[in-house]
């Protein structure tokens, strides 16, 4: 089997396409696959650093105001085109499969010019330009939340399956991760974070509201507050008694997810779908000016299904963080209900039923041929 994925830019865009190239490896330990994304996006780094291959394409996104990356946007459109027309006859895939971004668009019109078929891959509540334009145009389109359905009116095949995710469980128990940052397993473990870089914004209600939270004997506080502000917010350990680990960044977030009890943080899809696959209730603070606001829609389907609470920002005070946290953390019942919740969420699959799905859309275009 050959597959092409494309998609990118941002870390949400590539790692479910990382996983499904994962599920397509597990299910055809003989495949061959290509990514197709940017010179300037996180892929150019992590893609070969997971084994493979990447051709780049020099789109770039449009931005909000008048600009020569604008004035060129239409040029770089057009290469892009011929670009992966010419990579998709000399690779020959028998599918390609979009996960966003706009190098996903590229790929997925020449897929459809070539007649090889191509399914896109949703994380969002509220979908991306590139597959909005062309969600009518594929072969199916998967989604992680059953919110964004109505922006894909005239595509029959649709499946919510969750959004993939490239992270397992932990490997280690909870009293092993708990010594590791030397902390009570007894305790009550908050985590706070900001995405991979930090949210400046996070951080400064989170240092406001520390105090207060530590008022509660039982709570510890893990608080990833992105490299650039580790300098800025370490000093703070040491006036916590043990019971605060200040973080620039975490590679093995699994081991930190298997100890935590409730999250403050951003309310991107693969921040969900990660907490709800380990059936973490989390209090989300939407990033302000997110494209179409869209971390909103994402939290508010969390909070439709009882896995969350949703603070605005522009609202959000150290005082009503720390009201906030002590009202949840001191309420057994209620935290178990968000667990709950968040666990119902949970796809732990999602990557091998799109997979599954997808043998069948390249099974049946075979057929008809």
């Amino acid at each position: 089997m050959r597959v092409v994925i494309a998609g990118g830019g941002t870390g949400g865009h590539l790692y479910p396409g990382l996983a499904l190239a994962q599920a397509v490896l597990r299910r055809h330990p003989e495949a061959d696959i290509l990514f197709i994304g940017t010179e300037r996006g996180l892929e150019s780094r992590v893609v070969p650093a997971h084994g493979f291959a990447l051709y780049t394409l020099s789109i770039r996104g449009l931005q909000r105001s008048l600009s020569m990356q604008n004035l060129l946007f239409p040029f770089r459109l057009a290469g892009s085109f011929v670009k992966s027309v010419l990579k998709l006859l000399a690779f020959k895939p028998d599918l390609v499969i979009g996960t966003g971004g706009y190098v996903a668009g590229p790929p997925l019109f020449a897929a459809k010019l070539l007649r090889i078929p191509a399914v896109i891959q949703e994380q969002n509540s509220y979908p991306g330009l590139v597959n909005r334009l062309l969600g009518k145009r594929v072969d199916a389109v998967f989604l992680t939340f059953a919110a964004a359905r109505p922006f894909f009116a005239g595509q029959k095949n649709i499946f919510i399956t969750g959004n993939p995710v490239l992270m397992g469980r932990a490997q280690k128990s909870r009293e092993q991760s708990c010594q590791e940052l030397g902390f009570d397993p007894a305790r009550k473990t908050l985590l706070v974070f900001g995405g991979s870089q930090g949210a400046k914004r996070i951080n400064e209600i989170v240092a406001g509201a520390l105090a207060q939270i530590f008022q509660l004997d039982e709570v510890q506080i893990i608080w990833i507050v992105g490299p650039a502000w580790q300098k800025t917010w370490q000093h703070l350990e040491a006036e916590h008694g043990g019971r605060l680990r200040v973080l620039g960044y975490v590679d093995d977030m699994a081991s930190v997810y298997n100890l935590t009890d409730l999250a403050v943080c951003r309310a991107g899809a693969m921040t969900i779908s990660e907490l709800t696959l380990f059936g973490i209730p989390a209090i989300y603070i939407p990033l302000p000016g997110a494209t179409a606001d869209h971390q909103t829609a994402n939290a508010r389907a969390v909070v439709a299904a009882g896995g969350g609470l949703m603070a605005a920002q522009s609202e959000l005070s150290a005082e009503k963080l720390a009201a906030l946290v002590t009202a949840v953390l001191t309420d057994e019942k209620k935290l178990q209900a968000l667990a709950q919740g968040a666990r119902e969420l949970a796809r732990p699959n999602a990557a091998e039923e799109i997979i599954s799905r997808c043998e069948k859309v390249v099974a049946l275009r075979k057929a008809a041929q």
